[in-house]
């Protein structure tokens, strides 16, 4: 039987230790940032009874990474990637064939680039970006139909425009829309993919760029909220 794993974490590192163990709660965060750092991966759940159309079956496991939102954007890449790596080799052991990255041990980092070499011949490694891009894409303009708005002249603001899905959901949208509205917090990284995105030859949509996120969604038809900032924006 086929079988996977899926890596998670705690998306606030404080409020998720307390719920494992409560005495944890008494703890400032760093300290439990500390502990988070010494500890493995382990096994949240098996998942069973997975079966296709076609009669195929596959397990599967959730792998708790150990590491916290804040933890994962900021700590330098080689503690994550090292963390990561072990999260890979623990999933291995347990047999799976295949890795998912989920929530933002996606995007830490290369993306999962490194983590992918560093774990071949092991287990294979999937973001799931292009998965995220085509569901962000069709939810999009199926919101769209059902509002009735019409996409080939609709504005669309793409907030977290400059990360890994953000940048190819504008580049797909480009013909296919009146309007791609980049936005995003690194002024440079923004005018960087503007004029990438003006440059394809099926570019058809008037293409702009802003960090004033609040004021660019007032006039925006359609919104494509695809940031990794792990806060508010």
């Amino acid at each position: 039987m086929n079988t996977f794993s899926f890596v998670i974490h705690p998306l606030e590192l404080k409020r998720d230790a307390a719920r494992y163990k409560p005495i944890l709660g008494i703890f400032p965060e760093p300290v439990i940032e500390q502990i988070a750092l010494r500890m493995n991966p382990k096994t949240i759940a098996k998942i069973t009874g997975i079966e296709s159309p076609t009669g195929a079956q596959c397990e599967g496991y959730f792998v708790g990474c150990p590491l916290g939102t804040r933890q994962l954007l900021m700590l330098p890449p080689e503690i994550v990637y090292k963390k990561l790596v072990d999260a890979g080799k623990y999933s291995a052991d347990l047999g799976a064939k295949i890795m998912g990255l989920g929530a933002f041990t996606s995007v830490a980092g290369d993306a999962g680039v490194t983590v992918a070499q560093r774990l071949e011949g092991i287990i294979g490694v999937t973001s799931g970006n292009s998965y995220t891009v085509y569901t962000a894409i069709e939810g999009l303009l199926l919101g769209a139909r059902k509002m009735e708005i019409e996409a080939k002249t609709a504005s669309v603001a793409i907030v977290g425009a400059t990360g890994s899905i953000g940048a190819v959901c504008a580049k797909i949208l480009a013909p296919q829309v009146g309007e791609v509205i980049l936005l995003g917090r690194d002024e440079a990284k923004l005018e960087k993919l503007r004029a990438e995105v003006e440059a394809r030859d099926d570019c058809r949509a008037q293409i702009r760029s802003s960090t004033d996120i609040r004021a660019s969604l007032r006039g925006a038809d359609l919104i494509l909220a695809v940031s990794s900032a792990g806060k508010e924006l």
